[in-house]
């Protein structure tokens, strides 16, 4: 069980890195299109711009992680053919997964 769980993090790992890289790719260039500048860096700009850009990074963040994170559990259950440490498979969620009750519970 210990060589699956070290294999279900690389995954989740691989995945989160991928889908995080093209998540910050695309916030960045949304934000230069909609301003016409480049994104605050180091806090420089002004309050307003700052906080935006906060939030709009943090946002595509979260979204990146919960996607990625929902796609590796898809995808190691078609490569396996058993759901990934932490997940039970249940027909009536979407993929097919949910997070075991036991996890949630424990953080």
């Amino acid at each position: 069980m210990v060589g699956a769980k070290i294999g279900w993090k690389l995954v989740q790992a691989a995945f989160t890195i991928v889908v995080g890289l093209l998540a910050n790719k695309a916030v960045t260039t949304a934000w230069k299109i909609g301003s016409g500048g480049k994104p605050p860096k180091n806090g420089q700009g002004g309050y307003v711009e700052v906080v935006s850009w906060a939030v709009a990074s943090g946002a595509a963040a979260a979204a990146a992680k919960l996607f990625a994170e929902r796609r590796a559990a898809s995808y190691w259950l078609k490569s396996t053919g058993y759901a990934p440490p932490g997940y039970e498979q249940d027909a009536k969620a979407p993929g097919g997964l949910v997070k075991s009750v036991e996890k949630q519970l424990e953080k």
